[in-house]
């Protein structure tokens, strides 16, 4: 006869942690604490992440420049030759302070192609922003987007003393108006150190200081150092 009650089993006695082999406490950690360790995992990577970024944009631009079709080796790590010459010139460790030279640009039309348009957009807005110090094209589109209302690159008899103007004379690149006032708004880099110690691709290179330079004396620094005044 079955007995009316059943005897319950005697609940199986888990094994101290200290008796547990190696694998077996590392099972038991994972199970236990596994969505703790995952949180902190997280909260780590994230910690990181925050500091590597603010380390990255910690810094000033002592000067910054566009480049029109044309690149050279390093163009894309900052190590080209502009980059670390020009701030060995100004004498800045590259990193708190850094020379920043963008080459992603590009004015020459091609089928399909929405690359004119987009550097279009984007010079106009750093340059009405106070973004951009120098620019650097071919003499085809150095007054590219100079017009009489509203100049794109400085009037170099504003920055330059006469003597060096004098000096600099036949390297000028003149923006003419329409009732045929010339203006100075450029120097031809084909026979300076930019072009003559690099690969740079650029043929005839020429360069010109934006009129919304928030780093004018290094701008004008620029010129200094290409042309070793």
């Amino acid at each position: 006869m079955k007995p009316f009650f059943k005897k319950k089993p005697v609940k199986e006695q888990m094994t101290p942690f200290k008796d547990l082999t190696f694998s077996e406490k590392v099972h038991y950690i994972w199970e236990y604490y596994k969505y703790f360790m995952l949180a902190a995992v997280l909260v780590i990577i994230a910690v990181v992440s925050f500091v590597i970024s603010f380390q990255r944009n910690n810094y000033t631009t002592a000067f910054s420049m566009v480049i029109i079709d044309g690149k050279m080796t390093g163009y894309d790590t900052g190590t080209d030759a502009i980059t670390t010459g020009f701030t060995g010139y100004l004498g800045i460790d590259g990193k708190k302070e850094r020379v920043e030279c963008d080459y992603n640009y590009s004015l020459i039309p091609k089928l399909l192609d929405q690359d004119v348009s987009a550097s279009q957009q984007k010079i106009y807005t750093l340059a009405s922003t106070g973004s951009i110090d120098g620019y650097i094209a071919s003499p085809d589109y150095i007054d590219y987007f100079s017009t009489d209302k509203e100049p794109f690159l400085t009037d170099l008899r504003e920055v330059l003393t006469d003597k060096e103007l004098e000096t600099l004379a036949g390297k000028i690149i003149y923006y003419t108006k329409e009732d045929g006032t010339k203006i100075p708004i450029a120097l031809d880099l084909t026979d300076t150190k930019i072009k003559t110690e690099t690969d740079f691709t650029m043929d005839n290179p020429c360069y010109g200081i934006v009129v919304t330079a928030p780093n004018l004396e290094n701008a004008v620094a620029f010129i200094r150092y290409a042309f070793d005044l």
